[in-house]
Parts: structure tokens; sequence; C-alpha cells
């Protein structure tokens, strides 16, 4: 066949020069659009893939098995949870229409539990770990059963209804739990393609970089039945492949790729300098209707996470550089509420003394208001006990040769505007407390760097400025590691280093920290 003779004379890859084949190997390649369609070519994933089809079925088909026997579970906690709590005190109102609003409901709950397709491509070992997709599942369950006990008249006590969806809950997610453990173990083989009939061709346009990093991507998960016919290019010929996916044809040729074979997706990953022309090749496939992929290639991310957004309907690609979920937002923000409130009721007789030692000690108001830069720069006022003399910010510019600190950062160990009250205050940080309004208003989170002077920021190199890409925090990895005993560039590291490692169980082990390094004034002055 063509194909194996194309492959059996190539002994160039992907670096060889073009242009050192015979007149004959060329006519070959100029055919090679005619007749892919007998023979495309199979991409070879990185890993040792299967060799025999029959391989593939026993892979799926114990995929199977196992979805049956965990979702066979999953029914029968409910079934014995209802039996449990519900059956003994169920009272039925057989009206037709409480029987006709349970059977729509276990209807809906059926019909959204559908597989519907979607343009996202997802390999099934990720689907099946995916905690999102759980969450969406317990509270629709949750809904529907709240719902359907109600609407059915069934007579049953709150406090029984609760205690069925919570012990339900707890073991739908302990089998969750043990269910992803057992698929994400190493020794797990799922990146192995079973046959499927819903298996899908790609060309990829481009075979520069992009195009080899588009390949990459789809390679590196072949259990998302996915087929890369071959590569279309500009500047390409010849026998040449990337990872045993030749080269199909050149840009006159791809209408004719198409026409001959099954093209699922073209995927539109052209170098740069081939944007404008590019653009000849997406209204050629748009208009042969066939789906394009556009991969988000055109900036090269070395820090931020990309994701899909929108503005107004219109598609976008967004660059965060701080990875984090709607839910996790979610529950960070309920975590320094909270965190807020308790901190504020602990700390209120500590808060009552120190206001009425600061009275007593120097004139001057008890807090001390001083403007600082929060999320991406917004300013805004914290809050602070007074710990200086009321004239300490004009008396700052006669110190300035005194500052230990280096960077746009000013800090004396021995600062002479402190008085006698305030070196308490700082040496365990009490004057830090009123930041807890800070965080309930919403400018401060419990933890996050420290918010720095508009005058610092204005001095920040640009690296320095991503600490700004947050919202400031009370404490930080700073806060826990000798405060002001580190240098500013170890410090704009460590604010740096939270942002790029940030999770919520981080957060709770800096809170944690920053306890015992309070109560022993480590690095405060």
């Amino acid at each position: 066949m063509l194909m194996n003779r194309i492959k059996d004379t190539a002994a160039v890859d992907e670096n060889s020069p073009i242009g050192t084949f015979s007149k004959g190997d060329k006519n070959i390649m100029n055919s090679t659009a005619d007749t892919c369609s007998h023979e495309p070519a199979f991409a070879r994933h990185h890993q040792e893939k299967a060799t025999d089809n029959q391989a593939g079925r026993d892979i799926l088909n114990r995929f199977r098995f196992e979805s049956i026997i965990y979702r066979l579970c999953t029914v029968g906690a409910i079934i014995g949870t209802f039996t449990l709590f519900l059956v003994p005190e169920m009272r039925f109102s057989h009206s037709a229409g409480s029987l006709m609003t349970a059977a729509m409901l276990l209807g809906g709950n059926l019909l959204s539990s559908l597989r519907l397709p979607v343009p996202n491509m997802v390999p099934p070992g990720h689907r099946r770990t995916d905690w999102g997709r759980f969450r969406s599942r317990e509270l629709r369950f949750i809904l529907l059963a709240t719902f359907g006990i109600f609407f059915a008249g069934i007579n049953i006590s709150t406090i029984t209804l609760g205690l069925f969806l919570g012990v339900n809950l707890m073991l739908q997610t302990a089998l969750f739990i043990l269910w992803r453990w057992y698929n994400l173990r190493d020794s797990r083989r799922q990146n192995v393609r079973p046959p499927s009939k819903s298996e899908k061709n790609v060309i990829i346009f481009g075979a520069g970089e992009r195009g080899k990093r588009a390949a990459d991507i789809f390679l590196k998960y072949p259990d998302l039945n996915i087929r890369i016919l071959g590569f279309i290019d500009f500047h390409k010929s010849g026998l040449w492949r990337y990872r045993d996916i030749p080269l199909v044809g050149q840009v006159d040729q791809l209408d004719q790729v198409i026409n001959r074979n099954q093209v699922d997706m073209v995927v539109m990953a052209p170098e740069p300098e081939d944007y404008i022309a590019s653009q000849d090749i997406f209204d050629l496939v748009e208009k042969m209707g066939v789906n394009i992929c556009v991969l988000p290639f055109i900036y090269e991310r070395k820090i931020s996470s990309c994701c899909t957004s929108s503005v107004n309907g219109q598609a976008m690609l967004l660059y965060q550089p701080l990875r984090q979920s709607a839910v996790e937002k979610i529950l960070k923000n309920i975590m320094d509420k909270v965190g807020a409130i308790i901190g504020l009721m602990i700390s209120a007789p500590v808060l009552l003394v120190s206001i009425i030692a600061i009275k007593l000690d120097s004139p001057g108001p008890i807090l001390f208001r001083q403007r600082r830069s929060g999320l991406n720069g917004r300013v805004f006022d914290m809050l602070k006990l007074r710990t200086m003399v009321s004239d300490a910010e004009g008396r700052k510019q006669t110190l300035m040769h005194l500052n230990e600190m280096t960077g746009p950062v000013f800090k004396i160990k021995d600062d002479p505007r402190v008085t006698r009250v305030g070196k308490i205050l700082r040496r365990f940080s009490i004057d830090e407390f009123p930041q807890f309004i800070n965080v309930l208003k919403g400018d401060m989170s419990l933890v996050g760097p420290r918010p720095p002077l508009p005058a610092e920021v204005a001095q920040y190199e640009p690296w320095q400025r991503r600490k700004l890409s947050v919202k400031p925090g009370a404490t930080c990895l700073w806060q826990i590691n000798g405060r002001n005993h580190i240098d500013f560039e170890r410090w704009t590291r460590l604010d740096l280093q939270y942002i790029d490692q940030w999770s919520l169980r981080e957060d709770a082990r800096i809170l944690l920290k920053t306890i015992p390094a309070v109560l022993k004034g480590n690095g405060a002055s």
C-alpha cells in the first residue's frame, strides 16, 4: 500500500532537510491526499499502546464493569438509608396529583443524569475522578429528593429527612473517595485506546512548533478516541512526519484531503507569521462544514493558567495568575468572613485593654488609618491600632537613612517614633487585630501577601508587582518565616510562592502556624 511504502522509504525525521528526495518520492507525496482515505495513519502513543484490538476491548469491558459496580454501590447506599430512616415514618397521600408529581421528579432526575454531547473533550479517566461532577450529582439528588418528598405528600419529620440526606451524603462521599483512589493508582492503565465507533479523525493545520504541541495534547490521552490523520502545512513538503504522524499534503490539497476522508475536525495551529494567510484556510474549512478547533497558542504562558471566558457573549481566553475554581473562591470567602468574626470576638477583651492603654500612654487617635494597595493595586484604608506618636508620618523622611530593609520598604528595629505601649502591641501583633474589620469589608483576606504602600508599589520591579494579583492578607508565609528578619526580595519571593502554590489547605496551615509565631513575637519590631 502507498502509506506503507511511504513509511518504508522515510528515513528522515522532523529535522531532516527538505528537498533531498527523488522525483518519484515527490510524486508519492503529492498523491498522498488522493490515497489517504484508504489507509489513514495511526497516531502512536508516547507510552506502550495496545497492539491487539482484543486488549482494547478487554479494557473497555473492564471500565464498563467497574462503572456498573460503582453505580450499584451508590444505589445500594441510597436504598439502605431510605429503608433505615424514611420507611418507618412514611405516610403517603395517595392523591393522583402527588403521585404524578413524584413521577415527574423521578423522570427529571433520570433526564438530568443523561450524558448529553458536549464540545469539551475530557478523557474518561478524568471524568471518573472529577469532584465537580460528584458535587453536582449529590446537590441534584438532595434538591430532587427534598422537593419530591414534599410534593408527593410523604409525611415525615424534618429531622428524619435531614438524617436520611446527611447519612446518604456521607456514604456517597466515602464511596467516591474510594472510587477515586482506585482510578488514580499508578498501576492503572487508563490511557489505552479502546475500540470505539465514536472515534474522531483530526487534521492539524500547521506543522511547526504549535502544530506539534497540538499533536502532543491529543497523543497524551488516547482514550479521547481522537485519531490524527496528519498535518497540512504551508512550508513543509516531502516525507516529513512527527511522532509517526505524516504530512498528508500542502495547503492547496486540504479540500481534497477533507473530501476523500472522514474528517471530523481541523485543528488550527499555524505559526505567528502564518496568521494572516491562515484566514483563507479557516474560510475554506468553515465553508466545507467541518468543525474547527483553535488552540490558545498565541502567547506562550509561563506562570498564569488559561481558561475560557466571555464578554457579553463574545468568547475569549482568560489568563489568570492564580488557579482557583468558583467553589474554592466561595470557600475562601466564607473562611475569611467566619474567621474575621471569630477573630474579633476572641480579640475583643485584648482590644479593649489596648485602647485604654493607648489613650493613657500618648495623645492622638486610637486607630491608625493608612492607605495601602490591595488587589490589582486598588487603594483602601487599612486599620491598625496606633503604635507611634501622632506625627509619625511627618518624621519618616528624617529617619530614612536608618532604614534596615532592602528594596522599597521602610523598617527600623528600634524606631524612635514607637510609643511604650506600641512596642508591646507590635511585639505580639495586637496592633494588627483591627484588620479583621478590613477582612469583613472585603478589602483583605485572612491569608495573603501583606498590603504595601502605594509609594512602595511605584518602585516595584515588574516581577514584584505580581504579589498584587491576589487579595492582600493579615498573615502569609512572611509572617511565619521570620518577618522583619528577612529582606524584601526574600519576602516578595515568599509571597509569589504562596500565590503559585495556593490551596485552602495551605491557608489553613499558615493560619495555624501564625498563632505560635505571634505569641512568641518572632521577628516583630
